[in-house]
């Protein structure tokens, strides 16, 4: 059995605990966070709680509502629905937002167009694939009305010179291949010398026969100097 001045320690030790309940929860009440923004979102009520946390209902600036937790509200971990995070995403694959970026590094970007969202619409989505920005006056800045997204139109090879080509590539393997089965030293420089007077370019010289550029121009060069 428990003495008399065991039973008084934890009687007092249980109105210890007791007062410092008390003085936490006086001291921490709970906040309203109704109207206030995280974010993209825009706490509209409280929905009661879940798992011991506390639930508000938010809005997300694109109409989206979802039951949010506090805890994550207050340490900034949910700012805004997935819906908006997966456009934000995409957004920043598109070429529109490659061709922001690259004015914004190039310091040519307008004050008004510091913000991505401002400068897509005014200028809007490219038309193709081939679309590039550019100016109506070259003198002027980048502006709205100055600036349009422009079709580069690619040049498409005749019949005559993709023979030519493909003849080139053909006759260019068979002296690659030639310099990969040369036995000797001897016999590797003087097909490294044919194949440059053919056309081959030094770095696929450099890969047939296990040199480097460098290298391969310093031999072809000396040979073909004799």
């Amino acid at each position: 059995m428990r003495g008399s001045g065991e039973r008084d320690w934890l009687a007092a030790m249980k109105k210890h605990s007791k007062s410092i309940c008390k003085r936490t929860k006086r001291s921490n009440p709970p906040k309203d966070l109704t109207g206030m923004r995280f974010g993209k979102w825009v706490v509209q009520k409280y929905a009661g709680k879940e798992n011991h946390n506390r639930v508000w209902l938010c809005r997300c600036d694109c109409g989206l509502q979802k039951n949010v937790f506090e805890s994550s509200l207050i340490h900034n971990t949910s700012t805004q629905c997935l819906r908006c995070l997966w456009a934000k995403r995409y957004m920043c694959h598109t070429k529109s937002y490659f061709a922001w970026q690259r004015l914004k590094r190039n310091g040519s970007l307008p004050k008004k167009w510091q913000d991505y969202n401002d400068f897509q619409a005014a200028v809007g989505d490219p038309p193709s694939n081939d679309a590039r920005l550019a100016r109506h006056d070259i003198h002027e800045p980048h502006a709205q009305g100055n600036t349009y997204w422009a079709i580069i139109k690619r040049s498409h090879l005749g019949p005559q010179m993709s023979k030519i080509l493909k003849e080139q590539a053909i006759l260019d393997n068979k002296m690659l291949m030639k310099i990969r089965m040369a036995k000797t030293r001897e016999e590797m420089i003087r097909c490294m010398v044919a194949a440059r007077k053919a056309g081959c370019k030094y770095e696929m010289i450099g890969l047939a026969a296990g040199l480097s550029r460098q290298r391969v121009h310093i031999i072809v060069t000396k040979h073909l100097r004799k």
